[in-house]
């Protein structure tokens, strides 16, 4: 059949475009990453006229006129006529727009998506996105490309082209009831922006149709498939460590089926497809017998080290490991062998924070990006006051903690993320942090206040008194009030458990004692009796696969999902109470 000329012209625009892009994107990605080392230098100067932008921008919007943008002069004079603020400040002006379609109650632009929260401490929240925040987050993500191509990661000799195998999937768009778009931040980003849709075509290994199958296993399958029948991939990427962690664990249960999709030049006929999405990889595959035989050799060895073997050009893998997916980060090591994974950045759905300018650092750390946002900080012993001060980032003390406040180009001001971060340096004029933890993922009866990480390397030194050499799969906990005196319950899974010998009073002893040394307060309220010894609950294997699906029925995204260290939901915890096999 011949094709209409309309969409030979477009087919042609689109080739054009697209190899335009491919000669421009490494330029554009040096100069983002020269620009951002340059902020750096002068953050001071950056972060006034960075409030300065957002104010003349917003200042004739409703919201604007009503705090009188138009005549605040400085930041000084900004944090004393706007007030901190949550998400509950703009809750009913969200509401709003979600219902009417008119941003300018809040922002001088058009809002292009409502960037869904995952809601993991607390009930899901609509973020508002425009394209100048999405602009501010590309320089982000440009600089980190850039740096990642210059790297030397373990001295191997450059590609001509680095090919990534990326494990992330688009959930469904939803609409507002005036049709505004709302979904998670992968989802927009890659149904909204051809810029986008391109940039994943020049960098992965997998087409574009694939970041579109919203199933997360049929998606990770597929981009395994894809990226398999790539023998010089360079590096692995995905949002978080336990992503990836999925996606390996998927590759070890289905190496077979993939190795035998490869071998016929198919996708496995039983994968739950979008007939259109199949048709349309189906064109792209045929069969490669020999690739399946390489990868059948290498697979039959086993698991461990398991990634350069099969991809020997493999420089590094790309992900978040801070925070709570630090346990993730410990369970890849096994496929890894000794592959270096980068911790990139640092964002949240209000705005961009950091970008990890040394890789080799451990653990890691993120130099605050000047450009993407105004940001304040509240010191850590003035959380919860009535009246907190802040301080701007050239302020901070090395060693010391403190709050993250933004404000940002999309109609949040002076607003309080929840997040708690350390600063451990300085990079030029910016800040270098650590993430700490969560607000709303503190352990706390009586002000105690223990942090997430606290409870994780409490509960590694715990599992060492179990005296068999199980690995940790994953824990949450939560408070018990029913019990007096008070206590906090931790529920683990473990591997090659064998529960009729485990030593769970050593266990919890030593969790006990751990806590104890890391915190101060902890340890007073212990010796007064005024908190009980911790609990600690084992669980059947794939308790936490199980509440990981109860949790998404209320989310929209595998890939933005964090399992959450603090259980507040009765039903999850009735939930995880029957999956007890030892306490």
């Amino acid at each position: 059949m011949v094709q209409p000329m309309s969409k030979i012209i477009n087919q042609f625009i689109d080739w054009i475009f697209f190899n335009l892009l491919k000669q421009l994107l490494p330029i554009l990605s040096s100069r983002s990453l020269n620009s951002l080392q340059k902020d750096t230098q002068n953050a001071v100067q950056v972060q006034q006229q960075v409030l300065k932008r957002i104010l003349k921008l917003q200042k004739n919007t409703e919201y604007g006129k009503s705090y009188n943008f138009a005549m605040i002069q400085s930041a000084d004079d900004f944090r004393n006529k706007h007030p901190l603020t949550t998400y509950e400040h703009y809750r009913s002006i969200i509401d709003e727009i979600a219902n009417s379609r008119d941003y300018t109650k809040l922002v001088a632009e058009p809002i292009i998506l409502f960037q869904e929260t995952a809601g993991t401490t607390g009930q899901t929240k609509l973020i508002p996105r425009t394209k100048r925040l999405f602009s501010t987050n590309q320089k982000a993500f440009q600089a980190i490309s850039a740096l990642t191509e210059s790297y030397p990661w373990q001295q191997k000799p450059p590609q001509t082209e680095s090919i990534g195998l990326p494990f992330a999937n688009a959930q469904p768009l939803k609409q507002t009831p005036s049709g505004i778009p709302k979904g998670t931040g992968t989802s927009g980003g890659i149904k909204q922006s051809k810029f986008t849709r391109n940039v994943i075509r020049l960098k992965f290994s997998s087409p574009t149709a694939l970041f579109l199958i919203s199933d997360y296993t049929a998606a990770y399958y597929c981009h395994l498939l894809f990226g398999l029948l790539e023998p010089n991939l360079t590096y692995i990427s995905a949002n978080f460590a336990s992503n990836v962690l999925q996606g390996l664990q998927i590759l070890e249960q289905s190496w077979q089926q993939l190795v035998n999709d490869i071998e016929l030049g198919q996708i496995d006929p039983d994968l739950d497809l979008d007939p259109s999405i199949r048709e349309e990889l189906q064109q792209l595959l045929e069969p490669n017998p020999e690739r399946a035989k390489t990868l059948y050799l290498e697979f039959v060895k086993g698991f461990e080290g398991i990634l350069p073997r099969i991809w020997p050009q493999l420089r590094y893998l790309q992900c978040i490991t801070t925070g709570t997916m630090q346990l993730y980060q410990e369970r890849l090591k096994g496929y890894t062998g000794n592959l270096p994974i980068y911790s990139h950045g640092y964002g949240a759905s209000e705005a961009w924070i950091g970008v990890n300018l040394d890789p080799e650092r451990d653990p890691p750390a993120y130099v605050i990006t000047p450009h993407a946002a105004f940001f304040e900080f509240i010191p850590v012993s003035e959380i919860d006051s009535d009246s907190p001060t802040t301080l701007e980032l050239s302020s901070l003390s090395i060693g010391e903690s403190y709050e993250i406040v933004v404000t940002n180009v999309a109609g949040l001001y002076r607003y309080r993320l929840g997040d708690v971060i350390k600063c451990v340096g300085y990079y030029n004029q910016c800040p270098m942090i650590e993430f700490l933890y969560r607000q709303g993922s503190l352990l706390n009866f009586e002000y105690e206040k223990v942090s997430e990480k606290t409870i994780f390397l409490a509960l590694t030194d715990g599992i060492n008194m179990l005296g068999q050499p199980g690995k940790l799969i994953d824990y949450t906990t939560t408070m018990d009030f029913s019990y007096r005196p008070w206590r906090y319950i931790i529920y683990a899974e473990i591997s090659q458990i064998q529960e009729d010998v485990i030593n769970l009073n050593a266990c919890q002893n030593q969790i006990d004692q751990s806590i104890s040394n890391a915190n101060e307060t902890y340890r007073k309220l212990r010796e007064a009796n005024a908190i009980g010894i911790p609990e600690i609950k084992l669980l059947k294997t794939g308790s936490f696969e199980q509440l990981k699906q109860r949790i998404l029925q209320n989310q929209s995204s595998e890939a933005q999902f964090k399992m959450p260290r603090l259980l507040k939901d009765s039903n999850l915890v009735a939930f995880l109470e029957n999956q007890v096999i030892a306490s």
